[in-house]
């Protein structure tokens, strides 16, 4: 029994997967730092009081780990998936290495980890993962975002 890999029939650019991408760059600021975290009700001292933080184990303000998604990025590289009627976000997994300080100066770079097909129940599913690597001026990753899309035909 042969089977059908449904990858051979969907038409996308190959030639950017795994292809990094400046997307980005960003000085953190305090009054940014402060205004994130006020935003979405974070009480840590080390995001709000310059003197404790300036005392505590980073030496300086310190920005929520969630503060990466109020950074503004170029779009990044697109595939160009042609399969589908619909598409939804998928899933989001990050990982936090170290944090984002007052005075960095964050690079980020973005790129189409993989493309790939399922078939369940529903019929296939097609998949983008795009990795966000989000690095600071000293070169070492603060954090990274894989994110997954996907495209589903809703026409049968």
């Amino acid at each position: 029994m042969s089977s059908v890999d449904p990858m051979d029939s969907i038409e996308f650019d190959r030639s950017i997967i795994g292809i990094d991408y400046d997307v980005g760059h960003h000085e953190v600021t305090e009054e940014q730092v402060i205004g994130f975290a006020n935003a979405i009700g974070a009480t840590n001292p080390l995001y709000l009081d310059k003197g404790a933080a300036n005392n505590g184990p980073y030496g300086s303000l310190i920005a929520p780990p969630a503060y990466y998604t109020s950074i503004n990025l170029e779009p990044g590289p697109d595939p160009k998936v042609k399969f589908g009627t619909t598409g939804f976000n998928a899933s989001q997994h990050c990982e936090f290495y170290e944090p984002m300080k007052v005075g960095d100066t964050i690079t980020a770079k973005a790129q189409v980890a993989r493309v790939y097909a399922k078939t369940g129940r529903t019929g296939t599913l097609v998949f983008t993962v795009r990795r966000t690597t989000y690095s600071n001026q000293h070169e070492r990753v603060v954090t990274m975002v894989e994110s997954s899309f996907v495209l589903r035909d809703m026409s049968q």
